[in-house]
């Protein structure tokens, strides 16, 4: 079944915090509802950049927050969502959904855990190939 944005729904970590800062424990094989084959993050965009505004055929994104703030805008072929995530917030991206991530400020930190190495195949670059990509699908079940 085809994954929409009412699909998505934030997680939020629980933080330790004292006078030496905060802690955020992730236990992958308990937090990620997938194996991690792949990770990495994202720093250093512009107050306001965007990043991603993509989906993937076959990919599951883990998105974790770790420093900062920023949205994510999502798109399922028919409905769209935004999706606010703070430090210790993540959000769980199945495949065939699109997303653009915003970043409030340039200090925003974005981790991605994935279930999949890159394949430069798997990406659908804008949202005329999500609906059709989402079409064959239907078409096929």
């Amino acid at each position: 079944m085809l994954a929409t944005i009412e699909d998505l729904k934030p997680v939020v970590f629980r933080l330790f915090s004292d006078q030496r800062g905060v802690l955020v424990p992730v236990e992958l094989s308990q937090s990620i509802p997938f194996k991690v084959v792949r990770f990495f993050w994202i720093f250093d965009v512009p107050s306001g950049g965007t990043r991603g505004s993509h989906a993937h055929k076959a990919c599951h994104q883990y998105m974790i927050c770790a420093v900062g703030s920023l949205h994510v805008d999502a798109f399922d072929g028919h409905a769209e969502r935004v999706i606010p995530l703070t430090p210790g917030q993540a959000l769980h991206v199945p495949p065939a959904i699109l997303t653009t991530e915003r970043f409030d400020t340039s200090d925003s930190v974005l981790m991605v855990f994935c279930d999949r190495p890159y394949e430069v195949d798997d990406y659908l670059d804008d949202r005329a190939a999500l609906v059709a990509h989402r079409q064959q699908i239907v078409n096929a079940s």
